[in-house]
């Protein structure tokens, strides 16, 4: 199936991967929002909501939906890259000059959650 509504039925499948899966496969407008997607997003100022369903759907007003899968890979990348959760590289992003965020104290934890046991 290519549509949301069909495809979150499936077993495993939740919004963000049927988005994944709009976007790559069948090349239809859908906005993946990860945990880098939101981050990004705030620290750019395009939303203040936490929740991953109310951040897509905010975001999905501010570009065409062709742009929605190639805009959530480019967060996800630079998230990953650049603008990390906890030392974001605020001196070599090519956004530091529109970031609101950029050379800001990072709020929340700064060190890693240990290892869960096995």
């Amino acid at each position: 199936p290519s549509e949301l509504s069909d495809l979150v039925t499936l077993p495993g499948v939740g919004r963000k991967t049927g988005n994944v899966v709009r976007s790559v496969i069948f090349d239809l407008p859908g906005l993946p929002v990860d945990t880098h997607v939101g981050r990004l997003s705030r620290r750019l100022g395009l939303t203040k909501l936490e929740d991953p369903v109310k951040v897509e759907l905010e975001l999905n007003n501010y570009l065409p939906g062709s742009e929605w899968g190639s805009f959530s890979l480019r967060l996800i990348l630079h998230g990953r890259r650049v603008c990390d959760a906890r030392k974001p590289q605020c001196t070599i992003c090519e956004l530091a000059d529109i970031c609101p965020s950029a050379g800001l104290p990072v709020i929340g934890p700064t060190t890693k959650r240990p290892a869960k046991e096995k």
